[in-house]
């Protein structure tokens, strides 16, 4: 016996085949009925014989042109659900068309006087209903389905200048999972109206009192502009919710990320009617002389605005692109006032030099520095997977392909040979020295390497740079220099001392950049902690209370970068790290932007501290003098340093100690050095000191 559902298929599939046709047939009986109710308001319900003859005799002839425009316009063509004022428009047009053939031929051609002059305006104002109501009944019964299915997500959304494109998508495509329940919106004019029949709920100050009334699954935030301290606002809002939050990316995410767009963009501008062509012409001028994307610089000569041109993007793309925030988002500070005037006069024309050129820092120092027009950039790693994808990166950044001005180049700088012929060939002007071993728990395994390599590997590079006399060489040290408890601290506190001497007796200007940790750098927690929920959790924390200065990579580098423009030398200047951030929060703040409850669906797990580990970090040593600068994002810092004669002695012996892999002698050659530094042991004994005292 066949059932219902089988019934509603074999139904479904019989209009599916011949859809046309029966869409077909139904536009021939609107247009019959259309003209029957004609007759009936004309006649109030009683039609004369004499009149019914009239209307079946010119029936036909009415179907016959009503059929052939129909035909002609494409409208059996049409998928009533996603009507919209061009098909209105359409129906319009062809219904005035067909009266007007109608009312020639029936009058005119065949000599119908007898035919009431009202019916023809009649007819066409009853058929416009018929067909006008039809197709829009359809959408709004559509859209009501839709609105009531189980697994639709309601989603608020934050903006409305790319939020309307957004619930345009939404609405109108029969595969989207979101129902769009509300807009916010700064603008205190907007407040209470309505958008594609979405409402506007105010300003996001108000954001968790519509939270807890409206109840979204999620939260979209379709902002051109949307600084660090909005992203934060609205995550506190949200954060008793456990809502998750996305986003639109940028007009710079959306043209970097996609080439054909960049490269087609003017004339999708043009062809929009947003700009003109001698607009894009100017602008390319432009961008031909500084560099730049297309749209930034549109924005930037005022041809259009930001959000209109963000608000174009994204109606392209959709609701494809949105992604959730991220830790970033919640850490990006509001960008830095840059003087690219003195970065460009500091690297525009010269040769430089980056060591560890594949590593978080390193490659982003690359990405940076290409922007200057370096005459020659040098790109030095050891790591032969990562050099290879900077340089694969870098070649897609130079203009045209241009490989003429950057150079990656295999090499170990604990290998002298290697780095002699490397200076030798390129005689570099500038030195960024980004290489070095940082992992803590791994070099308190291996002391010897992180001497090797943090000590002398930055000794070799040092010392190159004197011998072909290059203009200036600069360190990237960390926090962990500071006063440290760890192998790897101590060797860059070393690194540091290197510079700060040799910069005394030599041409070139050595400098130190210091700062803490970078978000997403190679071994960073962030990357563990992903896998660890990718793995359903526990995220293990080493100590509640343990804390850590961030960063985002590119603020690192660009400070960096101006740091190094100073042109003084023999300095440490410390960027501003900003407030601690506790391990622990920053897990929990994971957690939710995954979407879990952290404690509850994903478990946190405390390990203890590791070896050469601590609590907190610091910026300054004790003994070091703290000076401001012309630039609030970063200090001078000049630290007490071993007199040229001792120094000289204590590498000696740290050499000595390396070269007869005397592992045992590392610790306490080092603790020569460097007196802050303090081991696992030795902080035993101060407990043990304590514990007695009292």
């Amino acid at each position: 016996m066949v059932n219902k559902n089988q019934m509603m298929e074999v139904f479904k599939s019989f209009f599916v085949k011949n859809r046309r046709i029966v869409v077909t047939a139904i536009h021939v009986l609107q247009v019959a009925l259309a003209n029957y109710l004609a007759f009936v308001l004309k006649f109030e319900s009683f039609v004369h014989p004499l009149y019914v003859n009239q209307l079946l005799s010119s029936l036909p002839i009415l179907l016959l042109i009503r059929l052939m425009l129909y035909l002609q316009a494409g409208m059996y063509k049409d998928i009533w659900r996603y009507s919209s004022i061009s098909d209105l428009i359409s129906i319009i047009r062809t219904t005035a068309l067909g009266s007007i053939v109608f009312f020639a031929i029936n009058r005119y051609l065949m000599g119908n006087t007898l035919y009431p002059l009202s019916i023809y305006i009649l007819e066409w104002i009853l058929l416009l209903f018929v067909y006008g109501g039809t197709r829009f009944f359809t959408r709004v019964c559509f859209k009501k389905y839709r609105s009531f299915q189980p697994l639709a997500r309601k989603i608020l959304i934050i903006g409305t200048s790319a939020g309307e494109a957004i619930v345009r998508d939404m609405k109108n495509n029969p595969k989207s999972s979101y129902i769009p329940i509300g807009f916010m919106d700064e603008d205190p004019y907007k407040k209470g109206l309505e958008i594609h029949g979405v409402p506007i709920f105010g300003p996001i100050s108000t954001l968790s009192a519509v939270m807890k009334k409206q109840k979204p699954d999620e939260i979209l935030i379709s902002m051109a502009s949307t600084t660090s301290t909005t992203i934060k606002e609205i995550y506190k809002q949200c954060k008793p919710f456990n809502t998750p939050i996305k986003k639109l990316p940028d007009i710079n995410d959306i043209l970097g990320g996609n080439i054909s767009w960049e490269a087609r963009l003017g004339q999708r501008l043009i062809n929009a009617n947003i700009v003109t062509g001698s607009q894009i012409r100017e602008a390319l001028a432009v961008q031909k002389k500084e560099g730049g994307r297309l749209g930034s610089i549109l924005v930037k000569c005022n041809y259009i605005k930001e959000d209109e041109l963000f608000s174009f993007l994204t109606e392209q793309d959709g609701i494809s692109r949105m992604k959730p925030i991220s830790l970033e988002d919640l850490l990006q500070r509001e960008p830095v006032r840059y003087d690219i005037k003195s970065v460009r006069e500091f690297i525009e024309g010269k040769t430089v030099l980056v060591t560890g050129a594949g590593g978080s820092i390193g490659s982003e120092l690359c990405r940076q520095l290409i922007k200057y027009n370096p005459a020659h950039l040098v790109l030095f790693e050891r790591y032969e997977n990562s050099l290879f994808q900077i340089d694969l990166e870098l070649n897609r950044l130079v203009a045209g392909g241009n490989r003429k001005n950057f150079t990656a180049v295999i090499g170990d700088m604990v290998d002298t040979v290697n780095l002699e012929y490397v200076f030798s060939q390129y005689k570099p002007d500038i030195i960024f020295h980004a290489a070095a071993h940082k992992h803590v728990p791994l070099l308190e395994q291996n002391p010897l390497e992180a001497v090797k390599n943090n000590v002398f590997g930055t000794k070799n590079v040092i010392e190159a740079a004197v011998k072909h006399n290059a203009e200036s060489f600069v360190l990237i040290s960390t926090d962990k220099a500071v006063n440290p408890t760890s192998i790897m601290g101590a060797t860059k506190r070393i690194a540091e001392f290197l510079t700060i001497a040799m910069n005394a007796f030599s041409r070139t200007k050595f400098s130190t950049v210091r700062f803490g940790n970078v978000l997403g750098s190679n071994g960073s927690v962030i990357k563990i902690f992903e896998e660890q929920l990718k793995r359903g959790g526990p995220l293990t924390v080493t100590h509640p209370e343990i804390k850590r200065f961030f960063m985002l990579i590119p603020e690192a580098v660009q400070l960096v970068l101006m740091a190094a423009a100073l042109k003084k030398g023999g300095e440490i200047l410390v960027l501003d790290m900003g407030e601690q951030i506790k391990i622990v929060e920053l897990a929990e703040n994971l957690i939710r932007l995954s979407g879990f409850i952290p404690h509850d669906e994903i478990k946190m797990k405390f390990t203890g501290m590791r070896p050469g580990e601590k609590l907190y970090e610091e910026l300054f040593d004790e003994s070091e003098k703290v000076i401001s600068t012309i630039h609030d994002k970063f200090w001078l810092a000049v630290p007490e340093t071993p007199s040229i004669v001792e120094f000289k002695n204590q590498i000696a012996e740290l050499e000595r100690i390396v070269r007869n892999n005397a592992v045992d002698e590392v610790a306490a050659a080092i603790k020569d050095i460097v007196p802050s530094f303090k081991n696992d042991r030795d902080k035993e004994m101060d407990q043990v000191s304590i514990r007695e005292t009292a």
